[in-house]
C-alpha cells in the first residue's frame, strides 16, 4: 500500500470524523416562546440581546427595547446573507436550539420568538417609558390584529398572504438576498449544505451566488413568487392607509405609539429598502403611508436600533439593488411589469 494511498484514507477519515462531531454540535429543533425560567446561560448584563443587522424579527425587538429605555448588551450574530451560518453554530445553538434569531437574554434566562420578546419587554419597559400597550380591552385586541398581520412564521414564512402582510416579506426580499450575497464567499455559502436543516436555503443562495440577480430574476417560478408578494402587499398597504386615515394618526392606534406601531415599522423598512416602497408609493391613496412612515423614522428609537445598527454588506447590497432597478430594464421589468 503505498504512502499516497495511506494519507487520502487518514485524511478521509479525519475528514469524516470531523464532519460527524460537528454535525453533532450542531442539531437544531424547535423552541417554545417566551421565557425560559429552566434554562440558564452566562450573562454579563441584565439584558443581552443575540441579533442580526438585517433580520426583520431582530429589527423588531431592537425597536421595542429602545422604545422601552431598557439598555442591553448587543450580540450581533451572522446569517448568510451578512456572511456566514453563524445562527447554526455550536455557540449560538447553545443560546437558541433553533437556530434563529432573535433571542433575548434576561437575568441569565432566554426569551424566544420575536413576538414573545415583544411582549415581555413592555411588560418590563423602565418606569419612566410610555406604555406600548393600551388599556383598553378594545384597543388592545386591535393592537394584536395588527401585529399578527405583520407576522412572519418561522414554519411557514409564506402561508398566509392574503391575511398577512408579513408572509408577503420573504418574496419581496429575494432581489435583496441575490444581491447580497455576490459578496459572500462561495466556501461560506456551500457549508450550509452540511449543516443547514433546511437546504433550500443554501441551494437558492449558492444559485443566486453563480448566476446572479438578473438571471435568477429571469426564471419565471421566482417572477411568480415576487409578483404574488408584491400584489398582495399592494393590498396591506391600502388596508394600513386606511387605517390611519380612521384613527387620526399619527400611529395605527391614533395618539398612541404601540406594539403595532414597532412590528409595521420594520414592514416598511423592508419594504423601503428592497425597492418597493416608492413603487409602491406611486398610488396616492397610499399617501398616509408615507406619511406614516416618515413619522416612525424622526423617532429617537429608529435612530438607535436601525440607523445605529447597519451592516456594511446590506447597505451596499441596497444600493446595487436600487442602482440596477434604475438602470436594467430587465431587473426593473421583472419585478415591476
Amino acid at each position: 500500500m503505498s504512502m499516497v494511498f495511506v494519507g487520502i484514507v487518514i485524511l478521509a477519515t479525519v475528514l469524516v470524523l470531523w464532519f460527524l462531531v460537528e454535525k453533532s454540535r450542531r442539531k437544531t429543533h424547535p423552541v417554545t416562546g417566551g421565557i425560559q425560567q429552566d434554562i440558564s446561560l452566562p450573562y454579563d448584563e441584565e439584558f443581552e440581546l443575540y441579533a442580526n443587522a438585517f433580520s426583520h424579527c431582530s429589527r423588531k425587538t431592537r425597536l421595542v427595547m429602545a422604545e422601552a429605555g431598557l439598555s442591553y448588551r448587543y450580540h450581533q450574530i451572522d446569517l448568510i446573507e451578512t456572511g456566514q451560518y453563524e445562527t447554526i453554530s455550536a455557540h449560538y445553538l447553545e443560546i437558541n436550539p433553533s437556530g434563529l434569531v432573535p433571542t433575548l437574554v434576561h437575568n441569565g434566562h432566554p426569551i424566544y420568538e420575536s413576538d414573545d420578546i415583544l411582549s415581555y419587554v413592555a411588560d418590563h419597559a423602565a418606569a419612566d417609558a410610555p406604555s406600548l400597550a393600551p388599556e383598553d380591552a378594545t384597543e388592545r385586541a386591535e393592537m394584536e390584529r395588527w401585529i399578527e398581520s405583520a407576522v412572519i412564521s418561522s414554519d411557514d414564512p409564506m402561508a398566509n398572504m392574503e391575511t398577512r402582510a408579513g408572509s408577503c416579506i420573504p418574496g419581496l426580499t429575494m432581489p435583496a438576498f441575490m444581491t447580497a450575497i455576490r459578496y459572500i464567499p462561495l466556501r461560506k455559502i456551500l457549508v450550509g449544505f452540511l449543516f443547514h436543516p433546511d437546504k433550500k436555503r443554501p441551494a437558492f443562495f449558492t444559485a443566486a451566488r453563480l448566476f446572479g440577480l438578473r438571471t435568477m430574476l429571469g426564471q419565471k417560478p421566482l417572477q411568480a413568487m415576487l409578483h404574488k408578494s408584491r400584489d398582495h402587499m399592494r393590498t396591506h398597504l391600502g388596508t394600513l392607509a386606511k387605517q390611519l386615515k380612521r384613527s387620526g394618526g399619527p400611529w395605527i392606534l391614533g395618539a398612541q405609539y404601540t406594539l403595532a406601531d414597532v412590528t409595521w415599522s420594520c414592514i416598511l423598512l423592508r419594504v423601503d429598502e428592497t425597492g418597493w416602497l416608492d413603487h409602491f408609493l406611486e398610488d396616492e391613496a397610499l399617501a398616509p403611508v408615507k406619511d406614516y412612515y416618515e413619522a416612525l423614522q424622526s423617532r429617537p428609537s429608529w435612530k438607535a436600533a436601525i440607523t445605529d445598527k447597519t451592516h456594511p454588506i446590506v447597505e451596499q447590497a441596497e444600493r446595487d439593488l436600487k442602482e440596477a432597478i434604475a438602470r436594467d430594464a430587465k431587473v426593473s421589468g421583472a419585478l415591476y411589469g
